[in-house]
């Protein structure tokens, strides 16, 4: 492919953002797009034209340009208007990612179709049912509809004593409280009038007594189909649940090994591979999404059970930072854009 017939702009939140983002991907453009990278404000909708950072000759410039064939969204939590006035110019389907932040109410209620065994007990929150599912599960987590990087994410137990213990990114209580309505009162506090689920807990199995979690990210590559690109995993830090703020990355496979045998290992990584594939189908089936890639978060339990903890529509790209594959995280959404322009 030439550069002239594949013009991709990639969209990204402010004007400080273009050149970090788009040096990351001018690297990896095995596909030979043209790229430029875009704000929403640099769109000019009357003459249809778009003030895009571009690398030419050597050089960063700013120059105009036609709205591009495919626009790849990395701006965070989009407004919708602006992803639907593209889509009205260069088509609906030749923007991807165009919702990024996930409601994570919807996303549990799309996979439970088919995925339910592999989902903690999710619901919308309400305060007799936080009491209700407390008392089931001895353990919850509270989290917002549209959270990141693990913000506001609060961890209820009921103790056997009757104590309910309220923690923020640490096991250790922020809160302790003694009966359900004190408990409801106090979540109320936390969460104000923000949409909330709450979420069963899981028995989550540790390494060298600290969380982790199992990431896989999920990229369309240049034949439009899924795939997997690696599987990684966030250690927390130690007393924290909050993987999101983790102490180490590395490849799953190495905490994997120091915890059970390669036969072990492989069916796990198999699992991991299959539900994520399973997962991709069913939100593709779902036409409110266009993705290109986003992640599958899975912890496992003490019986080695996989759980589908949430999935993310902006993988965070730095996690792969000197791990296998990392260069294929920038390569593969490049690719997609590619085989896009030509379909």
């Amino acid at each position: 492919m030439n550069n002239n017939n594949g013009l991709v702009g990639i969209l990204v939140a402010n004007r400080s953002q273009r050149k970090y983002v788009l040096k990351q991907y001018l690297q990896h453009n095995a596909a030979k797009l043209k790229i430029f990278c875009f704000t929403p404000s640099s769109i000019k909708w009357k003459n249809k034209s778009v003030i895009g950072l571009h690398r030419s000759k050597g050089r960063w410039m700013l120059s105009r340009f036609p709205f591009p064939q495919v626009v790849y969204n990395r701006c965070y939590d989009t407004n919708q208007k602006i992803i639907e006035r593209l889509g009205a110019v260069i088509g609906s389907q030749k923007c991807f990612n165009h919702i990024n932040q996930f409601n994570k109410r919807e996303i549990y209620n799309n996979l439970s179709r088919l995925l339910i065994d592999y989902l903690p007990e999710t619901v919308a929150y309400d305060k007799e049912k936080a009491v209700q599912l407390l008392k089931v599960h001895k353990t919850l987590y509270l989290k917002p509809f549209y959270g990141h990087k693990g913000k506001g994410v609060y961890r209820a137990e009921l103790k056997d004593s009757g104590e309910i213990h309220i923690c923020h990114h640490y096991f250790s209580p922020t809160l302790i409280v003694r009966d359900p309505l004190q408990f409801q009162k106090s979540i109320q506090t936390f969460i104000g009038s923000t949409p909330y689920i709450i979420q069963e807990g899981v028995d989550v199995l540790q390494i060298n007594e600290q969380n982790f979690d199992i990431r896989a990210l999920v990229q369309k590559n240049e034949e439009g189909l899924w795939s997997i690109t690696n599987i990684v995993s966030r250690i927390a830090y130690e007393g924290s649940y909050n993987t999101s703020i983790c102490e180490k990355v590395c490849l799953s496979i190495e905490v994997l090994n120091c915890l059970y045998p390669p036969d072990k290992v492989n069916a796990i990584i198999r699992s991991v591979y299959d539900l994520s594939l399973r997962a991709a189908e069913i939100i593709d089936s779902n036409t409110s999404y266009h993705l290109g890639e986003f992640s599958v978060d899975f912890t496992l339990d003490n019986n080695e059970h996989l759980w589908i903890i949430e999935l993310n529509g902006q993988p965070q790209k730095k996690l792969y930072d000197g791990l296998l594959n990392q260069f294929e995280v920038f390569k593969r959404p490049l690719d997609y854009a590619g085989y896009l322009c030509t379909h």
